[in-house]
């Protein structure tokens, strides 16, 4: 989406400036690539265990790796190769394939919190349909949705003469207002929209866990304790302690998630609204590196989740030490039940 940028970058280029985009692309490539490549296997790996949770993480991974593969590493070889390399369709398919990926990482993080609010908030209306299905509705809204809001990328950009016999992947806009309605829309879309969103349904949940939990129980506690003057019963200040446990680790995802979404966004969009509507910005060298930080949520993303799952970041440890993970109870039973069998048919 560097297209305000790219137009001041048109004729001229800075080797120092290409150099730092190139390593900055690189070293984004390869965070994201290993990360969510490793994250993804592990989830995989249990799948037969179907979480809802699991589901999401899985659709996340693969929505960052097409970040990695149709956004990054195209831009890093066009920096390479300093002129787009392609026939038009390539052009076209590229441009739609890197905005594809932008809004598919974004909203997948939205449908993850819109499900784990209604999960919460509306439990009944989560759970009605009964068991957990593989068609995830807000998965494939999050999908749906960045498909069909890419299309017009296929229509704005095509290989288009820049200077006599130079073609480049450029984007057509109408004077003097479509770069600027461009980058605003995608501004809203892509960022400040989830972004509200996000926010919202996570205050919602914390709300939601402090009201009905909490003080439920502190309620739960006064009324045995009028009943039982004499008698304390100490199993209710335990759950009491593990109620704050929970509630502490909601909030410290509830602060990651937000704010970390926000701070590899925001650097972004801020320079695109900032070159787009002011046709002289300060500092060029800043600006296209600051657009280059974009990428990083779709490094840290399998991490931040990955932190919050016990069962998923010990086997992925275990992954990282190369030491096998021991296997569970269930498996130990059905290994019991099978050799018990065997010794009654001898």
């Amino acid at each position: 989406m560097r297209v305000s940028m790219q137009c001041a970058l048109a004729m001229v280029r800075d080797i120092s400036l290409a150099k730092a985009e190139i390593g900055v692309l690189g070293l984004v490539l390869a965070l994201t690539t290993l990360g969510n490549s490793f994250v993804l296997w592990v989830l995989l790996r249990r799948r037969k265990y179907n979480a809802p949770m699991h589901l999401f993480m899985v659709n996340l991974c693969v929505a960052d790796l097409v970040v990695a593969f149709f956004q990054v590493l195209p831009q890093l070889v066009w920096d390479i190769t300093e002129r787009f390399q392609g026939p038009d369709v390539l052009c076209r398919s590229v441009k739609y394939l890197q905005i594809v990926g932008m809004f598919a990482s974004s909203y997948m993080i939205v449908a993850m919190t819109v499900d784990r609010h209604n999960a919460i908030c509306c439990p009944l209306q989560a759970y009605k349909g009964g068991a957990v299905s593989r068609w995830n509705t807000p998965i494939m809204v999050a999908w749906g949705l960045a498909l069909v809001l890419s299309v017009p990328q296929v229509f704005i950009f095509s290989r288009s003469e820049v200077s006599p016999g130079v073609f480049e992947c450029w984007g057509k806009f109408a004077e003097p207002w479509g770069l600027k309605a461009y980058v605003t829309w995608m501004t809203i879309a892509v960022f400040l929209l989830p972004t509200f969103i996000i926010t919202v349904c996570q205050v919602r949940i914390f709300k939601e866990i402090h009201d009905n939990i909490y003080l439920k129980s502190e309620h739960v506690v006064s009324a045995d304790m009028k009943k039982n003057l004499v008698f304390f019963h100490f199993p209710f200040f335990k759950k009491r302690a593990s109620v704050s446990k929970a509630m502490s680790k909601t909030v410290r995802m509830t602060l990651v998630i937000v704010l970390v979404y926000t701070l590899c966004w925001s650097p972004f969009f801020t320079v695109q609204l900032w070159a787009a509507w002011d046709p002289n910005p300060p500092d060029q060298v800043a600006f296209t590196i600051l657009m280059l930080l974009a990428s990083l949520n779709s490094c840290t993303n399998p991490w931040i989740y990955t932190a919050f799952s016990s069962s998923v970041s010990g086997e992925l440890l275990a992954l990282l030490r190369c030491r096998p993970k021991l296997p569970h109870r269930s498996s130990i039973q059905i290994i019991y039940k099978a050799l018990k069998s065997l010794f009654k048919v001898v």
